[in-house]
């Protein structure tokens, strides 16, 4: 620690990481993108499925939406390879060195939230497995339409011990992923999990199609859905299900120890591969089911427990299943709520005393509850919300580290209490106050304003709230640029 650093503001857990422990190469970055293209990844293409788009649709729309994420996701990651930096450490040189606090919580709190989903379908999956080895999962076999509702509701006492068990089982890997060791265990899985996951899935989508091939036939010559007025707000909420708003805001949690820029934007073209790729077996598996049964099931391991009849092979599938899931519940909503954690209280927090109250939060925080009421009202309103929350944020960090900072930054001052990014007593108020009128914006029709304007813009809550913090942010920049704000610094 160097005696310049402040206590609040440092610890060895959110230290730059040594460049002994900065070795994560190609395979490792982009296999954090295999492994997390896991069963989840399937669930989006098979809402594009249930919101009335045909197969063609849904991959391009994902499409899309992949490559929009990748540019932020590159500059983004840019910070965290070059000085070994987590994201809330990298956003004291945007919101201030408290100010960072502002979207680390907003990141806490949608990280608590898609944790407790993600539990939820790590869940379903080992559930599914109990199911078809105790011969009950033929009983679903019955109902045309198999949601999440059902499966619970069926089965209550199996979900609540399974649930309570996958968080215990997260909690042990995560205690083992000590940063100051170069997170030895999130490597292992990086190196591991993506193969497992790639492999397991093209597995799952091939023999399910071989199951059915004239619903396949039919299935890929749906219409396409017309693009008209009437179908923009659903056509939006999907683009932007399709934005990894939280990917954006984390991956500087993981990319901290890739050994260089290079490395990274090669791990980061897994993202329109695999992601697409996933998304396209599960809109396909959805369009079977409809072409089956006038109903699209998209729930991943639904679509196992009610369509494959043979056990052995629903049994092989399902474990996977359970396995990539939970490795993508680590990566994407345990360690960067942790970050947040130590970020907040760096001389209070250890990375074990983090993953504990993570743990803890994530067993009483029940966001799966607006899954089990449908894909529809999951996607209209959580991750539309949470989108509208982490775009404003993504826009002011491209803005401020590749327009303004030109992509330099001064490393001692992140753990300065006086300091280039002290700004107005900790706080860019440029910062805030773009925050503060983009959501104003963004979420209008949430306080009453109807206007269409505000509907189509809270519908694009990611794109928008990026387009217009990113804009605002610069030219507050100019505005209320003050010499008191910001000491300048000899980068």
């Amino acid at each position: 620690m160097n005696k310049d650093h402040d206590r609040l503001l440092w610890n060895p857990d959110i230290a730059p990481v040594n460049k002994n422990v900065k070795n994560w190469g190609y395979l490792p970055l982009l296999g954090v993108w295999a492994s997390i293209a896991a069963p989840n990844s399937m669930l989006v293409g098979s809402a594009g499925i249930v919101f009335g788009f045909n197969v063609v649709q849904v991959i391009l729309i994902a499409l899309g939406g992949d490559l929009i994420t990748l540019i932020p996701l590159i500059i983004q990651s840019h910070g965290a390879v070059k000085y070994g930096l987590a994201e809330p450490q990298l956003d004291r040189t945007r919101f201030g060195i408290w100010g960072t606090y502002i979207p680390s919580w907003i990141r806490f709190f949608a990280a608590m939230g898609y944790f407790g989903v993600q539990t939820f379908l790590v869940t379903e999956a080992v559930m599914g497995f109990v199911l078809e080895i105790t011969g009950k999962a033929s009983i679903l076999a019955a109902y045309k339409s198999v949601t999440p509702s059902l499966l619970v509701s069926l089965f209550p006492d199996l979900f609540w011990i399974t649930f309570i068990s996958i968080i215990i089982v997260q909690t042990i890997i995560l205690i083992l992923a000590k940063p100051i060791r170069g997170s030895p265990s999130l490597k292992m899985l990086g190196y591991v999990m993506p193969w497992v996951s790639i492999i397991a899935l093209t597995f799952t989508f091939v023999y399910f199609v071989s199951l059915y091939p004239s619903a396949l036939v039919s299935a890929l010559h749906q219409p396409y859905a017309p693009i008209s007025i009437s179908i923009i707000p659903i056509l939006l909420i999907f683009l932007v299900s399709n934005i990894h708003a939280t990917q954006i805001i984390s991956w500087p949690d993981m990319m901290r120890f890739g050994t260089d820029f290079k490395h990274m934007v090669v791990g980061q073209i897994g993202l329109p591969i695999f992601y697409t790729l996933v998304v396209a077996y599960g809109a396909i598996m959805s369009a079977i089911t409809e072409v089956l049964t006038n109903s699209a099931t998209y729930d991943p391991s639904l679509l196992i427990i009610r369509f494959i009849t043979v056990p052995a092979i629903a049994i092989f599938i399902l474990i996977f299943y359970s396995f990539t899931m939970l490795n993508t519940n680590i990566f994407s909503n345990v360690v960067p709520p942790i970050y947040d954690l130590n970020n907040t209280f760096p001389s209070k927090l250890t990375w074990f005393r983090g993953t504990i109250i993570i743990t803890a939060l994530g067993i009483l925080i029940g966001a799966w509850s607006l899954y089990l009421k449908g894909i529809y009202v999951y996607f209209s309103t959580w991750i539309l919300f949470i989108s509208g929350l982490l775009g404003p944020i993504a826009g002011i960090i491209v803005a401020d580290y590749a327009v303004l900072k030109r992509f330099k930054l001064n490393i001692d001052d992140v753990y300065k209490r006086n300091g280039s990014y002290t700004y107005l007593k900790g706080f860019n108020p440029v910062s805030i106050i773009t925050l503060i009128i983009t959501f104003l914006i963004v979420f209008a029709p949430l306080y009453g304003i109807k206007y269409y304007i505000f509907i189509i813009l809270k519908d694009a809550s990611w794109i928008s709230g990026f387009i217009i913090a990113f804009i605002l942010y610069l030219v507050l920049s100019i505005i209320l640029r003050d010499k008191k704000w910001e000491k300048a610094s000899e980068l």
